[in-house]
């Protein structure tokens, strides 16, 4: 039987199907939209020397004279959000040396290297006693990480004089 226009009712109908099985395979194999398929909620524990307090949860554009969390150098973490195999998360923090000694910048972490890495742009600059200066701290996963729990791991921002 013929629907309007000449269409079949079998053609408009197998189409309709086609259409169902696709969308089906992209959620099957994508996720329903706004979900984190294949990924893992991370966050780190934070440790500094006793002269270095930190401010996390920073944006890009925050200045550290004026930090929107408050500085401390205890119970400090940062949370990395929902991040996939192979991808990269990164968060700011502000750095503030209350000593009178200026130190060179290094970023380390307890991760082993078939997990991932922490990095800082930043590493390797020199922040003078008293000063403070926005950090960018870059983790890294390796595409071989499992989607799921995330092993705690600990992030050190210090130094050397």
């Amino acid at each position: 039987m013929k629907a309007r226009g000449g269409i079949s009712r079998a053609l408009v109908a197998g189409f309709v199907v086609v259409v169902v099985i696709l969308v089906a395979a992209v959620v099957v194999f994508v996720g329903f939209p706004g979900t984190t398929h294949g990924s893992s909620t991370t966050t780190s524990t934070v440790s500094t020397p006793a002269n270095l307090l930190l401010a996390t949860g920073q944006t890009p554009s925050s200045y550290c004279s004026q930090p929107t969390s408050p500085y401390s150098n205890s119970s400090l973490t940062i949370n990395w959000g929902n991040l996939a195999p192979g991808t990269e998360g990164i968060q700011f923090v502000c750095l503030k040396n209350t000593g009178t000694t200026a130190i060179t910048l290094a970023v380390n972490s307890s991760l082993t290297t078939s997990t991932g890495k922490v990095t800082s742009p930043q590493a390797g600059t020199i922040l003078y006693g008293g000063a403070a200066e926005l950090i960018e701290v870059d983790l890294w996963l390796t595409s071989s990480v499992q989607p799921g729990p995330f092993q705690s791991f600990t992030v050190t921002i210090g130094g050397t004089q």
